[in-house]
């Protein structure tokens, strides 16, 4: 016998090693592979502490076999069902009191209200406890319960005010924000933020006065706010970005007031950009989603809004939006927040609702100007840049504002609306090929494009002003000869800046257009003109091909075309 004990010790403490053996493993496996460092404040300067950039939040990925595991099924999934049930166990259970009654319409009300302040209490029990996914299921079901009783309190049973009950579920909303925060439970946040905008359409014609609803979801968009700083959900913010938009179009058609209207767009606007500022802060996430979201929507209902009273003033409207995105810019550059793409996104928006103001705000020659003038902002923000979408806005538009010019049937020549926008196009036309040839030289392709674009307003410019001196000084319409000459001289302009530059790609475009300079001349001029003008057009085009070979030879002399 004692040797039969002996031996079971002996066993169970080989056990026993063995159990601390496959302990230590497990720990030093568990151990991270690099340990993180401290976040520490940046090396001092000459003037004092720089401030430190905040790490990005990231959410690790997590397999998709993980996402619908076991656990994940029996843990989370089956709280949000079971509280679900439990919800719609209440309203059932409320209408068969309603139907059979079965107790008082004050008692039913009120056990609805114990019950879910109850759930509430006992969520934050059992999160106290470790249990954080049952927990928010408990709690989000005591919220819902609460909303469920003041609306039958209001509603069916006119038991309180509407004002009482608007408070009590502004109360809810309110608290289920703050625990969902502090306990960091994004199941309780949702159930806070679709409680919390259910409410204007839970109470129904009580909330006609547009300025107490559009208060209420200021105030709740501001807790939305308060949870995008401490609390990275970005689904919370779309959510509340719907919610937002949903009740606004509601208020819309309810007894609405334009100005007071506006006062809260333009809040839910800034608000917005806002949360979206904060989280691109403090994730250093690019996505622009919500930004661009929000400031289309709430755009269109300004535009919406203020049409009728300040149709004339409409591209005022539009500057005054371009000032908040650009004031954001600012602000947001000068406090080195964000990431190089949300800010260039929010420069973009700014361009984009001032390419707006001119069309909205001037007319003919006047709206022309003023798209060439955005045009020009945007390659020049793309030379600064070398933002390769504002370069393609800027082409956009030039050759959007070339195609609506209106040409003038015989004006004054020179002195003339056309000639002034056809001047300033191919003025903007050479600034978008500067920036092309700066910031893009291997894009061989679209600074031919852009020359051959230049090269035609320039034609075209000089026939339209030709053609309008001779009929305007009641001329011989043989003068017309000075069209092939002034292009002739521009193709030896175009040469002469091909020979400077040692380009071979100029060179060869400038004989390019004299091939189409005598083409014209021999087949469409001579045809048109008396036979001391033929003379005169041949002498002037073969003189200019003799001095354009004479100087090719002299300054090309001992060097091969390349």
């Amino acid at each position: 016998m004692d040797i039969d004990k002996n031996l079971d010790l002996k066993n169970l403490l080989a056990e026993v090693e063995a159990l601390k053996l496959r302990v230590a493993i497990l720990e030093d496996n568990l151990q991270p592979a690099v340990h993180e460092k401290p976040p520490i404040m940046e090396e001092q300067n000459q003037v004092g502490w720089r401030r430190a950039t905040p790490e990005p939040i990231r959410t690790p990925k997590i397999p998709l076999r993980q996402r619908f595991s076991e656990n994940f099924i029996g843990g989370q999934l089956l709280n949000r069902i079971g509280s679900l049930i439990v919800v719609f166990a209440v309203a059932y259970f409320l209408k068969w009191s309603f139907d059979n009654d079965i107790i008082g319409e004050l008692g039913r009300c009120v056990l609805g209200l114990v019950a879910g302040i109850g759930l509430v209490a006992a969520g934050q029990i059992y999160f106290k406890k470790g249990y954080s996914v049952f927990s928010q299921g408990l709690t989000g079901a005591g919220i819902a319960i609460i909303y469920l009783s003041t609306y039958a309190a209001v509603d069916y049973y006119h038991l309180i005010s509407p004002y009482m009950a608007f408070a009590l579920m502004f109360i809810t909303a309110l608290t289920a924000g703050v625990l969902a925060a502090v306990g960091d439970m994004s199941g309780t946040a949702v159930m806070a933020t679709i409680g919390g905008f259910l409410v204007p359409f839970l109470m129904g014609s009580h909330t006609g006065q547009i300025v107490p609803l559009l208060t209420y979801i200021l105030i709740l968009d501001l807790g939305i706010l308060f949870l995008a700083y401490y609390r990275q959900w970005f689904f919370l913010d779309i959510m509340a970005l719907v919610g937002t938009g949903l009740v606004s179009l509601v208020a819309y058609n309810l007894e609405w007031k334009i100005w007071a209207g506006q006062c809260f767009l333009t809040a839910f606007m800034l608000l917005f950009i806002a949360v979206a500022v904060i989280y691109n802060h403090r994730t250093r996430n690019d996505n622009p989603f919500l930004l661009l979201i929000s400031g289309l929507l709430f755009s269109v209902f300004t535009y919406f809004n203020l049409y009728e009273q300040m149709e004339e003033w409409m591209g005022l409207v539009s500057l005054a939006l371009a000032a908040i995105y650009l004031g954001t810019y600012v602000f947001i550059r000068f406090r080195e927040m964000g990431t190089k793409l949300f800010a260039q996104t929010l420069l973009i928006i700014a361009l984009g609702f001032s390419l707006l103001a001119p069309p909205a705000q001037l007319q003919g020659v006047y709206n022309q100007m003023a798209w060439l003038a955005v045009a020009a902002v945007c390659l020049y923000f793309s030379r600064l840049n070398y933002n390769k979408a504002a370069y393609l806005i800027g082409i956009i538009i030039i050759v959007l504002s070339g195609l609506s010019i209106h040409v003038e049937t015989y004006p004054q020549p020179v002195f003339n609306k056309t000639t002034l926008i056809l001047s300033l196009n191919a003025l903007v036309w050479f600034w978008a090929l500067w920036v092309a040839a700066r910031n893009y030289p291997l894009q061989k392709k679209i600074t031919a494009a852009i020359a051959v674009v230049i090269v035609s307003i320039i034609f075209y410019l000089l026939d339209y002003d030709i053609s309008n001196a001779v009929y305007f000084y009641q001329a011989n319409q043989s003068f017309t000869f000075l069209i092939p000459i002034s292009w002739a001289l521009v193709s030896s302009l175009v040469l002469w800046l091909g020979v400077r530059r040692y380009d071979s790609g100029i060179r060869l475009f400038s004989l390019l257009l004299y091939g189409v300079v005598i083409l014209r001349t021999i087949f469409y001029d001579l045809q048109q003109l008396d036979i001391i003008f033929k003379i005169m057009v041949l002498m002037a085009i073969g003189l200019i091909a003799l001095a354009i070979s004479f100087f090719y030879q002299q300054r090309m002399k001992g060097d091969e075309l390349k």
